[in-house]
């Protein structure tokens, strides 16, 4: 039996900002039918998911920055793993910022954005292999839902 550690809950001011930004969050989630991940291993971020028809897994990261609270920060991020030599390569990007003054709108953009970034992005512009990871890829992180999620 495996044991797994408690997450600590997320701190009032990390969901009353997801709350705001939720809705166009949500909204373009089922538009684009990606796995949305609220906080995921108790990170301060919502991860939007797919699966790539060239293959590997994608995300669409929105996460709160602490310091300042009134910004979140979106980024992309692309993996593939090659179960043979155990190893991931992938690339990230940031897209850019959202200011939660803003319209959500604004959001609703950087998203669009980011995903027509990743659609362009091919194996060749992927990162140097990292790992190895363990023998039993189901066990590295971000391969437990991969069957769950479109592909685009």
């Amino acid at each position: 039996m495996v044991s797994r550690a408690r997450l600590s809950p997320i701190p009032t001011q990390i969901v009353d900002a997801f709350r705001a930004v939720a809705p166009a969050l949500e909204a373009f989630a089922r538009e684009h039918d990606l796995l949305i991940d609220r906080y995921r291993r108790g990170k301060p971020s919502w991860e939007l998911r797919f699966g790539r028809r060239v293959g590997g897994q994608a995300v669409l990261t929105v996460s709160y920055r602490e310091r300042t609270g009134h910004v979140l920060d979106v980024s992309a991020t692309w993996w593939v793993d090659d179960r043979a030599t155990q190893t991931r390569r992938l690339r990230s990007e940031k897209i850019g910022v959202y200011d939660r003054r803003a319209s959500s709108a604004t959001l609703v953009h950087q998203l669009d954005a980011g995903l027509a970034m990743v659609d362009h992005w091919t194996l060749s512009e992927l990162g140097p292999p990292r790992g190895p990871f363990p023998a039993d890829m189901s066990a590295a992180p971000g391969v437990e839902r991969v069957a769950r999620l479109s592909l685009r």
